[in-house]
């Protein structure tokens, strides 16, 4: 490992301040707080299985996952290629058994078999080559080890389209899509799916019941009052959760790929 010795990896001028480009999500941000709190959701289930262990989180963007699954791992990586969200992260995420890391995770410098628990979350959608990130994933964890991946489900996200509405997006997969393509990687797999609750399950509800498509119709001001200022920054991470029925109608799939043997 690389410790906290950074100095080698990043060119010597600074980066400019991390900004929201819709790549990624930051925490802090009203506007943005669904998105945040619905990727914070899935990190936060995962945090039971990062207990103790070694883990490193690929594409880690702002670092604000790696962060928290630092408070109950033995040692966390966070690994990102945009050099400003690991200039960012370096900078406001710091702790003893946390580094972030500027690579390639198409090609990671990093150990063969060195982590119990890779986890990748709402990436793979971005990537022209997954296939090549994949076999990266499976060559750092270790046997018996456990790779964790999320994405959207396209049927939500884009639905009717040929390709994905998010101009940031590669290609997005049905359920049965990125079951079948996690089996081609692991011989044991499950996926499940992250869902409304709270709130947002109560706000589909009454949206499901207007014909008239009348919360599209709100004056500005109306609009901004109740959306803007109240209903978006009040979510959190309560508002969603996991589960392994339904999975079609899932907002987010989470696939585990448990690697066994060498």
């Amino acid at each position: 490992m690389f410790g906290n010795d950074y100095s080698f990896d990043l060119p010597e001028r600074e980066y400019p301040p991390l900004r929201l480009t819709g790549e990624r999500t930051l925490p802090g941000i009203p506007d943005e707080n669904y998105w945040f709190q619905r990727h914070l959701a899935a990190y936060k289930f995962l945090l039971p299985f990062a207990r103790g262990k070694r883990v490193v989180d690929l594409g880690c963007g702002e670092g604000y996952g790696a962060d928290l699954l630092a408070t109950v791992a033995s040692f966390v990586s966070g690994v990102d290629l945009a050099p400003e969200a690991i200039y960012h992260a370096r900078k406001k995420y710091q702790k003893d058994n946390l580094e972030f890391l500027y690579m390639d995770i198409y090609s990671l410098s990093l150990e063969k078999g060195s982590y119990d628990l890779v986890l990748s979350m709402q990436v793979i959608e971005h990537l022209h080559d997954p296939d090549r990130f994949m076999r990266e994933a499976i060559r750092i964890l270790k046997p018996g080890g456990l790779c964790v991946i999320t994405t959207p489900n396209r049927e939500l996200l884009s639905p009717g389209s040929e390709k994905p509405v998010n101009p940031f997006h590669i290609f997005e997969f049905t359920c049965d899509q990125f079951e079948s393509y996690l089996k081609k990687f692991f011989p044991q797999v499950e996926v499940w799916g992250l869902f409304h609750r709270g709130k947002l399950h109560w706000h589909e509800k009454l949206a499901a019941h207007d014909r008239y498509n009348l919360r599209f119709r709100l004056p500005k001001w109306l609009e901004k009052t109740v959306y803007l200022r109240w209903f978006i920054p009040s979510i959190d991470a309560r508002d969603f959760v996991l589960r392994k029925r339904d999975l079609p109608q899932a907002v987010d799939f989470m696939g585990f790929g448990f690697k066994i043997g060498t």
